[in-house]
């Protein structure tokens, strides 16, 4: 797409914890030919790539409708849970109808030049309550359906669906209304949405892989719930913040199993993240409920996309328009999507040679670049993972390099004894920098532990809660035999695998 000569990967290494998948790629994307002279000019006269703010989000928003295919990205904020907010989908969906063909073309339901603003308000607000399907409570306390095994948000209502006591203590807001998408039936299914939707629920939320467990929302169940979202009125929300570019299409759920089930109904919005430069919903088109509201013309599509928009100062700010722009060229010209259905591939590759316990139905959960694993051998092979401190399932999210791909060099550079030379150049490097590593190589969060592992470029958290638990927790571990040579800290425990010692 007119990106610079690629430039080499940088090397692998053990952090497929990637900021929780928000980190598609270690190379800068700033090299981009069409873009860098925006950054260039940015650098010295700020106003003058201003003045082309709107043509930049234009270009943005076309390729994303390219990439995506048919979704555009209408409302951008700054982390996922912000777009999860039951108020914020309710708002515009409300615009979405209220500036549709089926009113903007319409004699009686269009703004009249001889009317007060009230009464076209109030004229248009009675059709798109009625096109829904709402009533008061669903404007005033609205509401999601999720499945019981979504991790649900950092904040916010969804926080109530969360298994961290430390996140459902925070939660505010209506509760969701958790429903077992995994096990029902259409009949209970419909009538667990007949009866959601009468209490407020304007939606139902997903996602195709469990950030859970890592299990993958089967193509039938999609069809499915597809097709009881549609009988009951109910947007139909994926949340695609992990598996975006990463499970082998551009969004999980437009893999060709699930693209052939229920051809007639798509997802209304798609929740993406930062890991394509900016956190936001997008919208189709031709979704289970937008795709009544008669948008066939593009110029109608960007007009309520300009609608939308205009209600917020501006929709993103110019230096993340352009990485976001320059991220998602970048996904194209290297085919993120296939390269992920690679990595995905080497990665079992390995862990089945390494483990053959992993090659047993069900121990290797996920779609593509996304991979769960048992906890206990992400800790045995020193990987960073993307990990809760109570789930026994390890989230594995590699960068979408070729190198990501290379066999030998996930071998000789993360998960075997050889990359112990890797390991000890990062932390040559941290040093020089008083840096540490990232992650907190048991619970996930934000390490803190400056005496951390110069071996194996690890570190923990020092929160004592969790030093307590990692304790009780590796000690238990059966595929390790752990010798605590303190009581006290994560970093002196003896590790012997293989009949091999390794310090942490």
């Amino acid at each position: 797409m007119g990106s610079l000569p690629a430039k080499p990967d940088a090397p692998l290494d053990h952090d497929f914890h990637s900021a929780w998948g928000s980190v598609y790629t270690n190379r800068s994307t700033v090299g981009d030919k069409d873009i860098l002279p925006l950054w260039q000019q940015y650098a010295v006269d700020k106003g003058a790539v201003d003045r082309k703010y709107h043509s930049i989000l234009s270009e943005y928003t076309e390729l994303f409708r390219k990439v995506f295919g048919g979704y555009y990205p209408i409302s951008m904020h700054a982390h996922a849970t912000d777009s999860l907010m039951p108020t914020t989908i309710a708002s515009l969906i409300l615009n979405t109808a209220a500036t549709s063909p089926l009113v903007l073309d319409s004699e009686t339901l269009r703004p009249k030049a001889n009317e007060k603003p009230e009464e076209t308000g109030m004229r248009v607000r009675d059709f798109a309550l009625n096109f829904l399907g709402w009533t008061e409570t669903h404007v005033l306390s609205p509401t999601f359906v999720v499945a019981d095994n979504i991790y649900g948000a950092g904040y916010g209502p969804l926080a109530h669906a969360s298994k961290e006591w430390e996140t459902s203590a925070i939660a505010s807001g209506p509760k969701p209304i958790v429903v077992n998408m995994r096990e029902a039936d259409e009949k209970t299914l419909n009538a667990q949405f007949a009866e959601a939707k009468a209490k407020g629920a304007i939606a139902v939320v997903f996602d195709m892989v469990s950030t859970e467990d890592g299990l993958v929302f089967t193509p039938e169940k999609f069809g499915l719930v597809k097709a009881c979202c549609a009988r009951n009125r109910l947007l139909l929300i994926v949340d695609e913040t992990m598996t975006a570019m990463r499970c082998g299409a551009p969004f999980a759920f437009q893999r060709p199993e699930y693209a052939r089930e229920g051809v007639e109904y798509q997802p209304d919005l798609v929740i993406f993240g930062k890991g394509i430069g900016v956190s936001g919903i997008a919208i189709s088109f031709d979704g289970v409920t937008t795709k009544g509201l008669t948008y066939t013309k593009e110029e109608d599509i960007r007009q309520t996309i300009r609608y939308w928009r205009a209600l917020v100062s501006r929709p993103i700010r110019l230096p993340i328009l352009l990485e976001a722009l320059s991220i998602l060229r970048a996904s194209v010209d290297e085919n993120w999507p296939e390269q992920s259905e690679r990595i995905g591939e080497a990665i079992r590759d390995v862990l089945g040679e390494l483990d053959p316990s992993t090659k047993e139905p069900g121990a290797v959960q996920g779609l593509g670049a996304v991979i769960a694993i048992d906890r206990n051998i992400a800790l045995q092979y020193r990987i960073m993972c993307a990990i809760r401190r109570r789930s026994p399932w390890a989230r594995l999210l590699p960068k979408l390099s070729s190198t990501s791909a290379d066999r030998e060099g996930l071998m000789r550079q993360v998960f075997g004894q050889e990359s112990k030379e890797q390991r000890q150049l990062l932390s040559q490097e941290a040093e020089k920098c008083d840096a540490i590593p990232l992650w907190c190589f048991v619970c996930g969060i934000e390490s803190t532990e400056k005496d951390w592992c110069r071996k194996c470029y690890l570190s923990s958290c020092n929160n004592e809660l969790n030093t307590n638990t990692k304790l009780s927790q590796l000690i238990e571990y059966s595929r390790l035999r752990i010798q605590p040579t303190t009581a006290n800290a994560v970093k002196n425990l003896r590790y012997e695998r293989d009949g091999t010692s390794l310090d942490v």
